[in-house]
């Protein structure tokens, strides 16, 4: 029979042990503003590696206090000394981190941008978005050599059903903000901000991007338009004429009712998404076999 102290030992080894793969195992740390932190809640990146085979990599999970995906943050936000010392301290404390999921810049561009702007003023915009992130991209691979970044952004928003109740009342801000553009107008500046952001991966080997616009519209179409738009019809990315689909949008629910986002998705988009990053990024940085290909 075990003793009560070997017994102890024996289970706090076993504890240890687990503490420790599980440290091991934790690839991936979610950086950036309210779309990064709902993904990092709903938890959708461990579902989706587990599908496809990977249920071993999971996403680094930090204390409140230690929040590196924090709903309402802007670029501007993170290039602060101290919130960038979040992130390198998040990286160097957990050196089993290799790889960083950095969605970031669409409040800078929410908040900030009109359709009235002048060339001028959007380049000027633009310009001060891309080098806040190009500050916070630096700031992660300096801490190690072997990080590489994966740069997710957006779907296009709707702001055409969602402008009633609660939460229209923020909706509406934002859209008054931008002096209401039609779709068309905001999908396509939206388009050219993040491939602005984009254009970073483009000069740094340890820079990658995975584009997600359109994806709403191509997996959820509008079955019951006349004619109909079936899943699959639309290609990425998309049609900047469009919206991206009600049934996509964030759902937050009041008790007696439930209300639509404008700008978010639901957990179900966010696995959509994510599946898509993972195709085009993750799966290659997983696989050692893929990633020579990759490469």
């Amino acid at each position: 029979m075990m003793k009560k102290g070997m017994w102890l030992t024996t289970m706090f080894s076993l504890l240890l042990c687990a503490a420790t793969v599980y440290g091991q195992n934790n690839k991936v740390l979610i950086v950036g503003d309210s779309w990064a932190q709902q993904q990092y809640s709903d938890l959708v990146h461990d579902a989706v590696f587990d599908v496809n085979g990977y249920p071993d990599i999971q996403v680094l999970r930090n204390s409140d206090s230690d929040a590196v995906a924090i709903d309402g943050t802007t670029a501007a936000d993170w290039v602060v000394p101290t919130e960038l010392q979040k992130i390198t301290d998040a990286l160097i404390n957990n050196p089993s981190v290799d790889t960083v999921q950095l969605t970031i810049g669409g409040n800078d561009f929410l908040n900030q941008w009109n359709k009235d702007m002048t060339l001028m003023e959007v380049d000027a915009l633009k310009a001060s978005i891309v080098a806040d992130i190009q500050t916070i991209v630096d700031a992660i691979l300096a801490v190690d050599i072997n990080i590489e970044i994966i740069m997710s952004f957006y779907d296009y928003p709707n702001f055409e059903e969602t402008l009633g109740g609660l939460v229209g009342v923020v909706c509406s801000g934002l859209y008054n903000g931008m002096n209401q553009p039609l779709p068309e107008e905001i999908n396509a500046m939206a388009l050219e901000f993040t491939q602005a952001f984009a254009d970073i991966a483009d000069s740094n080997p340890k820079v990658f991007h995975v584009p997600h616009w359109g994806r709403m519209q191509n997996a959820y179409g509008w079955p019951d338009a006349n004619p109909a738009i079936e899943p699959g019809d639309i290609p990425l990315p998309g049609d900047i004429t469009l919206t991206s689909p009600i049934e996509a949008m964030r759902i937050h629910d009041f008790g007696l009712w439930t209300e639509r986002d404008c700008f978010h998705l639901t957990p179900d988009g966010y696995d959509i998404m994510i599946q898509g990053t993972y195709e085009g990024y993750y799966q290659y940085r997983f696989d050692t076999i893929f990633k020579s290909l990759f490469e």
